[in-house]
């Protein structure tokens, strides 16, 4: 069931709406395909929710069928694949500027709004943006570039800032009018459209319907009109008030203020999307779809509508698979797509987000139950045995247990599974599987959970996240269809009876070990309470990997080690990035240019690291000798009293691969020594096991060559404070001139 996971590039966070939509990495599409669905294949996305996935695919060779039910999200997608020209943002933005708005322009009048006087030469100047504290409901402080003295500046408020601000936050026209167009005086859904709009400052509301009047009075071209809505969405999204200062909330997923958020000068919003806009010519062709055609390779049809309005029309086509990312649960973005769609295109276009406006709270149960209604009916639309692919781009826990939930009960078996947990980024492989298994006994299935859970810790073969094994437990159900006849019995919500029997699980202390002391079980550390794998443990076997690539080839680039490691620990194994450059740095040089090459260090080249292993060992021996030891044996030395009584085990190491050293009769006596370049992905190994923590933590574990050496040259050295001696250089320190005391 493990499946390769496929690396991508990190996707950068400039685009347009980038912070509402899946940070789905670049490439990870195209190589989830790759020997799984033919060139040409005509492939289905149900939730659209992606834009980049759609493109990706499409330049695949492949065509695409997308249900695309949010229309902003459509609008991103259409704009993806069919970019505008950047003539037509200069003509739309020159010709909202030079409308009439009162006696003068439209684009004075908006900068005008947010004018202050600068501090130094006292000119009139646009701010760039204010600093509100919400709960003081005022600005605080104003930025600006002085056009007449280049005085750059953050800095407090004026009085007249302050003053000039208040007059806005009215109940005024432009409120009134942002509201017209959302809902009527007296629809029932008027209270929740209020409460969305409250997120912008009053302010914003005025420049944003200032300018909206005028982009229903101008008649542009058919390409700045479209260029001009693309303008007005981004400036939507820059004007409220969910961007916090200085860095906020980079993805927010509540409609709340931030405590310290940021006022931007729309006009300047506007000005700053055509960056944002300027996408790349992807090379594909998107199309409005026609109820029965066939996407050709390389083509995006768009249907604009949820997936079930789709079903009648599905059975005719040669659909090969399934491919999308499942939506995450965003009120601030579906309540804002329901506000901008209405603002820039009318409340018809709204009507399928209006829902959007009554709920303001989202949890894993109900987005399981509505990946359910969903789903439904779609697998009998679909042959049975047909392949699907999610990806789960923010896979958190309960994200993933609603997945596993709301497609199994959608009539979708788990094939496979890829995690990088660390990155919370996961890939899960289905079938259409349209007949559930039959009533499976409740201890079955607790039992299962307990199951899954201690192989995966033996096969990680160290202690593992919540997020590692509540995926195993979890995706073994899935697997097996589990989870589909808990949603007819009478009791809890599935997600919430399998997530507490899990925990139930996990805090049985006779088969797990809770490592850490954190109280939350989402946030702990587990590991068997009687473990017996003989199995290295994860960490070392990823590290000695990327050495044994680095040395093969003497250099890598990143992107080629990822995906190399990649297929030697598929599924659950997957290392995140994090540590394989902990691994990469303790081998390798990484070029200063941006070709992500890491060269191998010439110290740690087979021959000369054995030759300087082989010189260390020997110290060992004399260091025993010159303390009263008797050494036996090479690897490891053990360091026997008079008596004959062990008193060291010491191990001499090229690599920090020595995690069979934790469990056993002899790790209180056991010592490492190893490079000093190894001490930084010590620490990083034991900030993710806390055996290896605490084992380290006593100060006299872990031994650098180049302190056995210093220490081989103290003349003061004894047996009484030899384990005092080891211990004053400990594995993450990186100061070369020690003290010798």
């Amino acid at each position: 069931m493990d499946l390769v996971f496929p690396p991508g590039a990190v996707p950068s966070p400039v685009g347009p709406l980038a912070r509402f939509l899946p940070p789905l990495e670049e490439g990870v599409a195209a190589r989830a395909l790759r020997d799984r669905i033919p060139p040409g294949a005509l492939v289905l996305d149900p939730f659209g929710a992606s834009p980049r996935l759609a493109v990706e695919v499409a330049r695949t060779g492949r065509g695409v069928l997308v249900a695309a039910a949010n229309p902003v999200t459509r609008f991103v997608l259409e704009r993806t694949g069919r970019p505008i020209p950047l003539a037509a943002f200069q003509s739309a933005l020159s010709r909202l500027a030079a409308s009439p708005k009162d006696s003068g322009r439209l684009e004075p009048f908006v900068l005008d709004l947010y004018a202050t006087t600068c501090s130094q030469c006292g000119h009139r100047v646009s701010a760039e943006y204010y600093v509100w504290e919400r709960d003081r409901g005022q600005p605080v402080r104003r930025a600006y570039t002085c056009p007449n003295c280049s005085h750059v500046a953050e800095e407090l408020v004026t009085s007249e800032d302050i003053v000039k601000a208040g007059t806005f936050e009215g109940q005024g026209l432009a409120r009134a009018r942002a509201l017209e167009q959302v809902t009527t005086v007296d629809d029932p859904d008027r209270a929740s459209a209020e409460a969305a709009l409250a997120v912008y400052p009053g302010r914003a509301i005025y420049a944003l319907i200032s300018v909206l009047n005028k982009l229903e009075q101008i008649d542009f071209e058919p390409e700045a009109r479209v260029a001009a809505e693309a303008l007005l969405l981004s400036a939507f999204d820059s004007a409220n008030a969910l961007w916090g200062h200085p860095e906020g909330r980079t993805r927010p997923r509540q409609l709340t203020a931030s405590p310290l958020y940021r006022e931007v000068n729309v006009w300047r919003a506007l000005e700053r999307a055509m960056d944002e806009w300027n996408l790349p010519e992807p090379g594909i062709l998107v199309s409005d779809w026609t109820p029965g055609a066939v996407p050709k390779a390389g083509e995006v049809a768009i249907f604009a509508g949820p997936a079930r309005d789709l079903l009648a029309s599905l059975r005719g086509l040669p659909i090969e698979a399934v491919v999308t990312v499942l939506p995450r649960p965003n009120q601030a973005q579906w309540t804002l797509s329901a506000l901008w769609t209405a603002w820039l295109w009318g409340r018809k276009a709204a009507a399928p987000m209006r829902a959007a406006l009554r709920r303001r709270r989202y949890d894993w149960a109900w987005h399981a139950s509505a990946l359910r209604a969903s789903l439904t009916g779609l697998a009998a639309a679909l042959r049975p045995g047909l392949p699907v692919l999610t990806f789960i781009p923010e896979a958190e826990p309960g994200f993933l247990g609603a997945a596993f939930a709301g497609l199994d009960a959608g009539g979708f078996r788990l094939t496979g599974r890829a995690l990088r947990a660390e990155e919370e980024q996961a890939l899960l492989a289905w079938e259409v599987s349209p007949a559930p298994a039959a009533g499976v006994k409740v201890g079955l299935w607790r039992t299962r959970l307990t199951d899954a859970a201690q192989d995966a810790l033996e096969a990680l073969a160290q202690p593992a996240r919540f997020a590692i094994l509540h995926s195993a437990a979890w995706s073994d159900l899935a697997s097996r269809r589990w989870l589909s006849p808990l949603w007819s019995e009478a009791e809890d919500h599935p997600m919430g009876r399998v997530s507490d029997e899990f925990e139930k699980a996990l805090a049985d202390r006779k088969t797990f070990a809770r490592l850490d002391a954190r109280s939350d079980p989402e946030t702990g550390v587990y590991w068997m309470s009687h473990p017996s794998t003989d199995t290295a443990p994860w960490a070392d076997r990823v590290e000695l990997s990327i050495l044994d690539i680095l040395r093969r080839h003497g250099e890598a680039v990143q992107s080629e080690v990822e995906e190399e490691v990649s297929q030697q620990f598929p599924g659950l194994l997957t290392p995140d990035r994090a540590f394989l450059r902990a691994c990469l740095f303790s081998y390798a040089t990484q070029e200063p240019d941006s070709s992500g090459r890491w060269i191998l260090h010439e110290q740690d080249r087979l021959e000369a690291r054995r030759t300087d292993r082989g010189a260390v060992l020997q110290l060992v021996m004399e260091l025993a000798a010159r303390l009263g030891y008797h050494p036996t044996g090479t690897d490891p030395v053990r360091w026997l009293d008079e008596r004959g009584r062990e008193v060291f085990v010491i191990s001499v190491r090229e690599t920090a691969a020595f995690g069979e050293l934790l469990e056993g009769p002899a790790a209180e006596r056991a010592v490492v020594v190893i490079p000093g370049g190894r001490g930084a992905l010590v620490a990083e190994k034991a900030r993710r096991d806390p055996r290896l923590e605490a084992w380290v933590r006593e100060g006299s574990r872990v031994v650098k060559y180049r302190h056995l050496r210093r220490l081989a040259e103290e003349a003061t050295l004894k047996r009484e404070n030899f384990v005092e001696r080891l211990a004053i250089d400990p594995p993450g320190h990186e100061d070369p001139q020690l003290p010798l005391l």
